[in-house]
């Protein structure tokens, strides 16, 4: 009798502090949350500029390794293709006692060449993110704690402040044609809305501009970071999940060129989807094949095996995963659209599963605290003569 009074217990005791709020444990801090937090008071204080000054010093470092890389994947390309040039001909004119052999090695060793020289590169630039994402953590930790403990700006004479006012520059963008509006939806409760037609390259709004310019974008993003004001991008991905191929590959590179000092690596949350997906999978196919049990139930007729034996385990067309983001320009959550079959055709209608994914995403949006939202218009990245 006293076991199963104790069993008893031990159950309401679980489902008390399982289920009601005021009996639960209390919830572990992590150290995201911690840096987070110590982040957004900063950001919000008279250390804005300084803390914005030392994350462009850290990007401008990063820059200057990338276009070197850049520069000698270019200088060695070009003399790759001289070379190659210069063998096809002795080749076909049978100078130097060339053959088809000769060709064959000559491609592989530039191939070797290549992979060689860009994961050199890709070595230093995974050191030299690791560490200023050390240095830069560690420094607002240690810039709070002394902030808070002395209400005033602890760094005295350690970092000059700069000149610039914030102020963004009267002279008129002309590197994209764009239009706002301002429309109105609702029935009854009606809303506002506002809207910015673009003319450019989607991923081209997520890059900084050079110099002492990018200060006031810098501020805007960073104090926008941890708020109910964020601001998302629509780009249309394929199925695979990789970052070298399309215009994720694109996003990569961009991603690649500063350091991410707030999130994980966008390789590694792509890693994690790759993961979540496996479980949605399982639960997509248990899903369906309930649905297909009471289908054939009511019909009275047999169960598709076909559809039965389906796998769940790559994403479908209108499925959308997110990555988050605070070293691109207003731009802090990027949501990836699945659209492996262009858009380009007359036969897009509201059912399409695209249409229907972007709808969910814009309700995802909106219930999770993204109040901008870039989309591509015509759901494509390229514009063709068939738009």
């Amino acid at each position: 009798m006293s076991e199963d009074v104790e069993s008893l217990l031990k159950a309401w005791t679980a489902a008390f502090s399982e289920e009601v709020l005021d009996y639960a444990q209390p919830p572990e801090v992590r150290d995201e949350e911690v840096f987070a937090d110590v982040y957004h008071s900063l950001i919000h204080s008279p250390l804005s500029e300084t803390i914005l000054q030392l994350e462009a010093s850290y990007a401008c470092t990063v820059e200057t390794l990338c276009r070197e890389r850049d520069y000698k994947a270019g200088e060695m390309e070009a003399r790759h293709a001289k070379e190659m040039a210069d063998a096809v001909q002795n080749v076909q004119s049978g100078k130097k006692g060339m053959i088809e052999q000769d060709i064959n090695t000559l491609a592989t060793t530039h191939i070797d060449e290549r992979e060689l020289l860009l994961s050199k590169y890709e070595s230093e630039l995974a050191t030299l993110h690791q560490k200023q994402y050390s240095e830069f953590r560690q420094w607002v930790m240690c810039v709070h704690e002394e902030y808070k403990t002395s209400n005033q700006n602890p760094l005295g004479s350690m970092f000059t402040r700069s000149q610039s006012s914030f102020s963004i520059s009267s002279q008129t963008e002309v590197s994209a044609l764009q239009e706002s509006f301002t429309i109105t939806l609702g029935a009854q409760m009606k809303q506002m809305h506002n809207l910015r037609l673009i003319a450019a390259n989607i991923l081209d709004l997520c890059k900084y501009p050079s110099g002492e310019e990018a200060l006031p974008q810098r501020l805007q993003t960073s104090m926008s970071l941890y708020s109910n004001n964020l601001c998302g991008l629509v780009i249309l991905s394929d199925s695979k999940l990789r970052i070298d191929t399309g215009i994720t590959k694109e996003l990569s590179d961009l991603c690649s060129r500063s350091t991410e000092f707030h999130f994980p690596t966008l390789q590694t949350q792509i890693d994690n989807v790759k993961s979540d997906i496996r479980m949605a999978g399982g639960w997509r196919k248990e899903f369906h094949k309930k649905r297909l049990e009471m289908e054939a139930r009511l019909s009275g007729e047999p169960v598709d095996t076909q559809q039965m034996s389906k796998e769940y385990t790559n994403l479908q067309d209108g499925d959308f995963y997110l990555t988050r983001h605070s070293n691109l320009c207003e731009t802090h959550v990027v949501f990836h659209l699945i659209s492996d079959q262009p858009l380009d055709n007359a036969n897009v209608s509201s059912r399409h599963p695209v249409i229907i994914g972007l709808r969910n995403l814009v309700k995802t949006a909106c219930m999770n605290d993204v109040t901008t939202l870039t989309i591509p218009l015509l759901l494509s990245h390229k514009m063709t003569e068939r738009m």
